[in-house]
C-alpha cells in the first residue's frame, strides 16, 4: 500500500507532569523480557522463555493489562493523538479497540555484547484478532495503527534510534536488471524534535520498523495497537 505519509509526529504531545504519571503508575507493573511477536497465544500473560530471541530483540516490558490499566486520562490524550493524525496523514483506517498497553525499557549494559535493541519488524504481520482481553469480538481484527510515546528525555540515553523504512521511491526507479537495492537510502530516523519527552508518533503497523542498540543510559517509552475490522 502507497501512502502520502507513514509516520505521524507530535512534539512534546504529553506534559511532562503527564509523563510522571505515566512513570508513576509503571511502578506498580511487574517487570517482563521483552517477546517476539506470534509465538503464543497470549503474550500479555505468559511467563515463559518462549517468544524471547535475544538476536532480534533484547528489552524488558511491563503490560498494563486490565488489572493495571492506563490513567483515563493519558488514554484519552492518546486518542485524540490518533484522530488528529489519522486526519492529517488521510489514513481512514477503520478502526475498533486498542490492544494492553506495553511499556518499554531499553537498557545499555556492559555486561551484554550489545545494549537493549529490537531489529527490523512489523506490527502486522497478518495475524487476526478473535478477542479482546478474552472478549469475544463481533469480527476478526487487524492491528492498523501503531503508536510510541517518548518518555525518557534523549540527553539521557545514545542510540536507541526509532527507524523506519520506506522503500517505494527506490522500487519506484528500478530498471530491467537492477539487482540491488540500497537499504540505507530507504531508511527514515525519527526526528530530534519527535524524541523529546512527551512526544507521540503514529504509523501504519505493517510498516517495517526497529529501534537501533542503546549505547548509553536507559530509553523509556510506551508503545501500543489499535485494531479494526480485518483488512479485505
Amino acid at each position: 500500500m502507497i501512502l502520502k505519509s507513514y509516520m505521524w509526529t507530535a512534539p512534546s504531545w504529553f506534559t511532562l507532569d503527564e509523563v510522571a504519571q505515566i512513570n508513576e503508575h509503571a511502578q506498580t507493573v511487574p517487570l517482563d523480557q521483552g517477546r517476539t511477536g506470534n509465538a503464543f497465544e497470549d503474550p500479555d500473560g505468559d511467563n515463559t522463555n518462549e517468544g524471547m530471541n535475544s538476536e532480534i530483540r533484547q528489552s524488558k516490558v511491563k503490560w498494563f493489562t486490565p488489572e493495571y490499566r492506563m490513567p483515563q486520562n493519558i488514554v484519552d490524550r492518546i486518542n485524540e493523538a490518533c484522530t488528529q493524525g489519522m486526519q492529517e496523514c488521510g489514513w481512514n483506517f477503520n478502526l475498533g479497540f486498542i490492544e494492553n498497553f506495553q511499556y518499554t525499557i531499553y537498557d545499555f549494559d556492559e555486561n551484554k555484547p550489545t545494549g537493549d535493541f529490537y531489529t527490523w519488524h512489523t506490527d502486522h504481520g497478518g495475524e487476526v484478532r478473535h478477542e479482546d482481553n478474552g472478549i469475544p469480538l463481533q469480527e476478526p481484527n487487524h492491528r492498523k495503527i501503531s503508536m510510541t510515546i517518548q518518555l525518557s528525555d534523549p540527553n539521557d540515553y545514545e542510540g536507541g534510534k526509532f527507524q523506519w523504512l520506506e522503500p517505494n521511491q527506490q522500487f519506484d526507479r528500478i530498471k530491467f536488471g537492477d539487482k540491488k537495492i540500497d537499504i540505507d537510502k530507504a531508511v527514515r530516523t525519527l526526528p530530534f524534535s519527535a524524541q523529546q519527552k512527551g512526544s507521540i508518533c503514529l504509523f501504519p503497523s505493517f510498516l517495517y520498523h526497529q529501534v537501533t542498540p542503546v549505547t548509553r543510559g536507559t530509553r523509556i517509552s510506551i508503545v501500543g495497537w489499535y485494531n479494526g475490522p480485518q483488512w479485505t
